[in-house]
Parts: C-alpha cells; structure tokens; sequence
C-alpha cells in the first residue's frame, strides 16, 4: 500500500498540481502504458501489454471458441528513471501575498516535472529506432491536412492497425495545421468549436491529436512529431516508497490515465522554510519499430 495523505492542505495542494501534470504528459497516452500508485523502488520491472490487431472472423462450424486468439504480448519495463522537483516558501513569503504561494509552486513544478519526463521517454523517438520518416522533411509552414493524409498512407502501407492511433505535434506544426482549409472548415463556422475557442484539434483523418511544447528546436533527430500507435513504445510509471519519515508523503494518482507521482512535505526548522517535493518514478522501451512514423525538419 502507498502512503495516503492526510492533510487537507496538502490533498488541495497535490490535487491542484495533478491537473497541469497530466495535462502536460497528455502524449504519454499514445504508447502502449501500465501506471499506477503501487509502490515499488527504482529497477524494479514492470509488464506493460501490447495489444495488436484481432484475429480474422470465421465461419460458424459448431464452436464459439475457434479462431479466438488475438496478439496480445506484453514487455518488461524497468523503472530506471526518478525525476524529482523541489520548491519550499517561508513564512514572510506567505505573509506578505494573499495568493498560496505554496500551492502556485507546486502546481508549476508540476508542469515542469511531466514537461521533463515526456521529453525524456521521447528520447527513444529515433531513426535507429523507427526508421525513415514517413514523410519528407518539412517546416512548419508546410504541414497541412494533406500531409497528414500522407501520414496515414505511410502508417497503412506499414500496416500499422488503423485503431488507434495518435498524432503528436509540436506547437509550430499543430498552429499550422489549424489554419488549413480543410481543418478550419470542419469546424462548420461555429464560434464556440474547440478548434477556435481553445485551439483544439480533437481526432483528424483517424488520428487522435495531441499538440506539445517540448520538443527543442535543436533536437538531433530534427524530430517535430509523430504518428504513432501504442505499441511502438512501452512507458511505466509507478509510487516510489519512501523510506525516511516525511510530515506527509503520498501517491497521487489521476483516476483516468493512471498517471502518479509522489508527494513528500517536509520543513527546515532552523530556516523556517517548508519543502514540498513531487516525483516520478518510470520507464520506458522501444516495442515494435513499425509501430511509429517520425515527423521531422529540413
């Protein structure tokens, strides 16, 4: 069992700070992933499933059972990445705002946190792994509706299964791609579509889009983005157990994705400071290299 907090103060504070934390490992979501607030300790292994297509239908010969098997595998994850992010307040800090300067720190930290771990599992994301891009190199300017059907070709022609798949962009790209033609117009004119009022893309040409901001301009692969289904990566995440004493330490977890990390309180009597600190326990691997097609710059 993880440690459950108790204190109110720090259950808003953890909860607050769980929103940007998924929000911003959103893209996670496409690879093939196993989370959770069971606790375990740095190189344990984890089993992710991956799930492949079904098998054909037969004809009815007196037995429900034939033909039933599908492809469904799964792949040893170590947990060998522990990323953490520390931020404290004092008292004169929280005397001299009426904002809760503890909870604004923890809710950034947290967004830096899962930036951090997405640009890490995207480290795997490369030629070596996945092959040749599925499309020709191509600056933001000149990434439209067409270019994704290009994508979609490329993922059928490598028989990657329609359903689902998923398409990461970075921010310039996806900015592109709301200003094509084809994409605006589906919005029928209505004013209060995600796609106008909050930018947002939801599902285009079988796609399930997510749009991200950490890709660095100076990547070495020139990656920009990828079309991918889950079983091209395997990704784990789990509650590392502290074992010294903390005046709170927890697991939080998001009750949809299974997303978690660790939530520790502690203060420095002879600074008068008080520390919280939020971590992520995970790991991650290739799985099947036709799974992903890159996107990539000039």
């Amino acid at each position: 069992m993880s440690n459950t907090l108790t204190n109110v103060k720090d259950i808003k504070v953890a909860q607050k700070a769980l929103m940007p934390f998924t929000a911003n490992l959103m893209p996670v979501t496409s690879f093939s992933t196993n989370f959770g607030p069971q606790q375990a300790d740095k190189g344990d292994t984890v089993r992710v499933p991956l799930v492949g297509a079904p098998s054909g239908s037969s004809d009815f010969a007196g037995d429900y059972t034939a033909n039933s098997d599908s492809t469904v595998t799964t792949i040893p994850v170590t947990l060998n990445r522990h990323k953490f992010k520390t931020v404290h307040t004092t008292a004169r800090e929280v005397s001299e705002t009426a904002m809760d300067v503890l909870e604004t720190l923890v809710e950034t930290a947290a967004q830096q946190l899962a930036q951090d771990v997405l640009l890490d599992i995207m480290t795997v994301i490369t030629a070596l792994n996945y092959g040749a891009p599925g499309i020709p190199a191509l600056n933001a300017t000149a990434f439209d509706y067409k270019k994704v059907l290009n994508l979609r070709e490329a993922c059928g022609n490598a028989k990657m299964p329609a359903s689902p798949r998923s398409l990461v962009l970075d921010s310039g790209y996806y900015t592109n791609l709301l200003a094509d033609e084809v994409v605006a117009k589906s919005f029928n004119l209505n004013l209060s579509a995600p796609g106008v009022t909050e930018a947002l893309i939801r599902r285009l040409a079988g796609f399930d889009l997510h749009e991200t901001l950490v890709i660095p301009s100076d990547h070495a692969e020139k990656l920009v983005g990828f079309a991918v289904h889950p079983s091209a990566v395997a990704v784990a995440m789990r509650y590392l157990q502290p074992v010294a004493e903390y005046q709170q330490s927890g697991a939080v977890t998001d009750p949809q994705t299974g997303m978690t990390f660790g939530y520790l309180r502690f203060t420095d009597t002879r600074a008068n400071k008080v520390f919280v600190t939020i971590e992520c326990l995970y790991g991650f691997t290739v799985a099947m290299g036709d799974a992903l097609k890159r996107i990539v710059r000039p």
